[in-house]
């Protein structure tokens, strides 16, 4: 039995589960896992035992083991809540319940996939800016950006980048580009108060998804794009995870050298399938259906403890 937990009209979800019944396996959509609809229970490993068993039934069927889920898809991970609670409960319940599912994820046997580790599970959209040490240490160009509250600063600045710039916020990974003068006057009030981040702007950019070892395209990339995909495989194993999208420039890097190269200028762990053409999405589906099916490979993923130690290290710096 192979799990999707998300949407019921989510397009990804219908789609991963066509691919899956197509290829002959037995599926489930979980929409809502700790809602009234189901009925979850999971005994917790003991002194005698190494292994935790779970059940998930819904009224009038004996559910699902553990042990014979064989593969889960991960869409979704923060639940909602339809009940009239205050703010502050609804907040906590749903701390609770993503615990729950983060803990239960990772104690099952079968493949996982897009199971976040704990540090993504907790801030699944962090800044553009966390992601720019571990895209460079696996060889990736990225955007020259600069964070200050210095308005002089900012000014020189402006003016080596008279294209433009890209302003985001520290805290989030939301964007726009710089091109009026009130845009600038509403960046440098805010430098008065707070350090912002401005980004070189870039040229057109082109989607890819990566599903495990697979880098797959919205649309034909270019030559110098597809000599990234080893370089966007070794990225994705050293965040920890299989299923991230990643937004590709011919144009980045006019800092550092004289010449523009191609790099990548957004990360996007939470895939926006929509945003990806028909064809993208079903090799997209597809290679997810085939990522849960297929054995692992012995170097798709690095041991916990070693992928654990990579993140802390980025983290401190």
């Amino acid at each position: 039995m192979y799990l999707i937990i998300g949407r019921a009209l989510d397009p990804c979800c219908i789609q991963v589960d066509g691919a899956l019944r197509a290829a002959g396996h037995n599926t489930r959509l979980l929409e809502g896992l700790f809602c009234d609809r189901y009925r979850f229970r999971w005994k917790f490993a003991g002194e005698r035992s190494q292994v935790s068993n779970s059940r998930i039934s819904e009224v009038g069927d004996h559910g699902v083991a553990s042990e014979k889920i064989d593969g889960v898809f991960v869409r979704e991970t923060v639940p909602s809540l339809e009940q009239n609670w205050s703010e502050r409960d609804q907040q906590y319940v749903v701390a609770e319940m993503q615990a729950a599912l983060l803990g239960w994820l990772w104690s099952l046997p079968g493949t996982v996939i897009n199971r976040p580790p704990a540090w993504l599970f907790y801030r699944p959209r962090p800044s553009f800016l966390f992601w720019v040490p571990l895209l460079q240490r696996s060889g990736l160009r990225t955007p020259q950006t600069v964070i200050s509250n210095d308005k002089e600063q900012l000014k020189t600045w402006r003016s080596k980048h008279e294209d433009g710039s890209i302003f985001s916020p520290l805290t989030g990974n939301t964007s726009f580009r710089l091109r009026t003068e009130g845009e600038w006057k509403g960046v440098f009030g805010v430098g008065s108060h707070t350090p912002v981040l401005l980004q070189e702007a870039h040229g057109e950019t082109q989607l890819a998804c990566v599903v495990g070892n697979r880098v797959l395209w919205d649309g034909a990339p270019s030559t110098s794009a597809s000599l990234l995909e080893p370089k966007l495989r070794r990225f994705a194993q050293s965040a920890g995870v299989d299923f991230v999208q990643v937004a590709v420039s011919d144009r980045v890097g006019t800092e550092r050298t004289d010449t523009t190269g191609c790099g990548v200028v957004s990360v996007e762990p939470q895939v926006q399938f929509a945003r990806f053409s028909p064809s993208a999405q079903q090799l997209i589906a597809e290679a997810v259906a085939r990522l849960m099916t297929e054995p692992p490979l012995d170097n798709s993923v690095q041991p916990t403890e070693e992928r654990g130690a990579k993140l802390n290290e980025v983290g401190l710096r």
